[in-house]
């Protein structure tokens, strides 16, 4: 069977910085590929080849003709300006190459001696059958009215805003619907990072959707229950090539260390036969037996030129290490806590109690008020109802999402040195950035240039240069690639004292947390146990509650239900009956956690 995407001896670099070189890979029909590698590996390049966003240096990309495809980029690049409508509409990149082979074949036609070559009728049928194609492919590629945007909680009102008015995860979904639209029409899914800024319940609908649908996908992603559940072959990044294993990410890794055990047995054998063959010349030299000396030293040649195999390259780890306090055993008690905002109620009578060793998962839909939460049991932000009590003593560390503590216009030494007053010494600033891998000039650079993932390291090691007795953690792994996860999780399950984070990472909750915090209909309810074990508890309970009464909702601002095309407005009831749609619900879902309907309590 013909591969659906070939890459044969690819070579790509981004100015003096190679990239990709001799990697190979195949892709056939109906294929779940991951695509893994650390931050800054090569990912995302690989995507834009396929996608035809860039070039190769060298080496061979050859695509099944008529590659039908939806792409989400990580970093999608638009206009400021675009509408969202105009984003939704836009030709697809089946259309765009219709287009294009359309164009080549009409310049072919105003040639003179056109109908003279013998192919001549063969490219006529060809025009023929691309213009029919076509009109059917313009159709698929306006995906306005399109049921996708329920799952996906795009509203009405964003469809005639400007892109650049609308928030990351707001972005994140406009993309998502754009990429996953239509795709059982599809030989495959270019997806790169599907899970930024998306909460749980969204992120586990793209799962069920990429596992029920027959088109092949290419994922990367730093969610492992993602990469587990949808994949059925790894593909890595490293040294510069890509390395392909059967299984899902979690059969990868075991393979991937396998093999890497016997690299390393192998250079070891390697390394002790040319000491041993050195050894014996030395031998030889000494009883003045030279003859034997010329051929030993042939063989340690022999044995320099083999080409081993190189090894997997080890992880970049750094040293993470939190630490408690002097205050003893701080707690905090929230009772009856409400919060509005902007005239809306995130939350009500929450009751929450952290002791010593509690683990705390906060999750929830966006919007729902998790980071408002923590602001309020810290101290950040006062209730408008109910009490926080916390230890007298209890020293806290806040980690805000998007290293939103850091200041931009210093340098990392600047930044680093910040945290104590006075400063301390430089070198022991450049001790504690060393340990995050900012060596050398690296630490006079400016917080304000450095990635996502950078930022994410230092506001890390401006962390742990403290003591708290409560960590609260907004998104702490954001930008982190699996890796990095892991030390971070590591340091985490070590932590003795209380631990209060948010996260929309899956698997990073099921390693660290023993409670998991659900916010839902501006509730708070706390289960026991993993993530795994907490969440399926969670849905749940919900569920035998709504079964048990079907709840109804007041709508606060307009909601359109792209399924049927019915819109609610401001005062109308939606009273469920069980014949709901799951697109339905999931858009009640994110319609309340954004306030534009209220669930009404009997």
């Amino acid at each position: 069977m013909e591969p659906i995407i070939a890459g044969r001896d690819l070579r790509k670099a981004w100015g003096s910085t190679l990239v990709l070189e001799h990697a190979d890979f195949l892709i056939q029909a109906g294929d779940k590929v991951a695509l893994v590698g650390p931050n800054g590996c090569g990912k995302s390049t690989l995507f834009r080849l396929i996608a035809g966003e860039t070039r190769l240096d060298l080496g061979d990309l050859v695509m099944k003709q008529g590659l039908r495809y939806g792409y989400l980029p990580q970093v999608p690049s638009t206009a400021p300006e675009t509408l969202v409508r105009e984003i939704l509409s836009a030709p697809s990149p089946e259309v765009r190459r219709m287009e294009s082979d359309l164009a080549e074949l009409e310049a072919w036609m105003a040639r003179k001696d056109a109908w003279e070559a013998a192919d001549a009728p063969a490219r006529m049928a060809r025009y023929e059958a691309l213009h029919t194609a076509l009109g059917a492919a313009r159709s698929r590629s306006d995906i306005v009215n399109d049921p996708i945007l329920n799952d996906l909680g795009v509203g009405e009102d964003l469809i005639d805003q400007r892109f650049d008015s609308l928030s990351g995860g707001e972005k994140s979904k406009v993309f998502t619907a754009r990429a996953l639209a239509n795709a059982k029409e599809k030989d495959i899914l270019l997806l790169d990072e599907p899970t930024n800024h998306m909460d749980i319940d969204t992120i586990e609908w793209i799962e069920e959707y990429l596992l029920e649908i027959d088109a092949a996908v290419l994922l990367a992603s730093h969610d492992k229950f993602l990469l587990d559940a949808i994949a059925e072959k790894v593909i890595e990044i490293d040294h510069l090539r890509t390395l392909e294993y059967d299984g899902n990410y979690t059969e990868y890794r075991v393979q991937r260390d396998a093999f890497q055990r016997a690299r390393e047995a192998q250079r070891k054998r390697h390394f002790e036969e040319v000491q041993r063959q050195l050894a014996i010349i030395e031998e030889f030299k000494s009883r003045k037996v030279y003859n034997q000396v010329l051929s030993r030293k042939l063989a340690i040649e022999r044995l320099q030129r083999e080409r081993l195999e190189l090894a997997p390259s080890a992880a970049r780890a750094f040293r993470l290490t939190f630490r408690t306090g002097g205050s003893g055993y701080g707690v905090v008690r929230a009772v009856g806590v409400s919060k509005t905002l902007g005239g809306r109620l995130l939350f009500a009578d929450v009751d929450i109690d952290l002791a010593k060793g509690d683990k705390v998962g906060l999750v929830g839909p966006n919007g729902c008020g998790k980071t408002t939460l923590l602001e309020v049991l810290i101290g950040r932000q006062p209730p408008d109802a109910g009490s926080v009590a916390r230890g007298r003593n209890l020293t806290i560390g806040y980690f805000a999402q998007e290293a939103e503590e850091l200041d931009f216009s210093r340098t990392l030494i600047e930044e680093i040195r910040s945290i104590r007053h006075p400063p301390p010494p430089e070198e022991w600033a450049r001790g504690m950035l060393g340990r995050f891998w900012f060596k050398g000039d690296t630490v006079h650079g400016r917080v304000g240039n450095l990635s996502g993932g950078e930022r994410a390291r230092l506001a890390l090691a401006k962390f742990i240069a403290q003591d708290y007795d409560l960590l609260v953690l907004d998104e702490p792994t954001n930008h982190l690639d699996i890796e990095s996860q892991e030390i971070v999780a590591g340091a985490l399950q070590a932590y003795p004292g209380m631990l209060l984070v948010v996260s929309h990472n899956r698997s990073f909750l099921n390693e660290v947390c023993n409670k998991i915090a659900v916010i839902a209909h501006q509730r708070l309810a706390v289960f026991q146990g993993t993530f795994r074990d907490s969440w399926a508890a969670a849905k749940m309970a919900d569920f035998m509650a709504t079964e048990k009464k079907k709840p109804r909702y007041r709508v606060k601002r307009v909601v359109k239900d792209w399924e049927t095309g019915n819109s609610y407005h401001s005062g109308d009831v939606i009273q469920l009956t069980g014949a709901e749609t799951q697109a339905f619900l999931r858009l009640l879902r994110w319609a309340e956690a954004e306030g534009r309907v209220e669930r009404l309590e009997d």
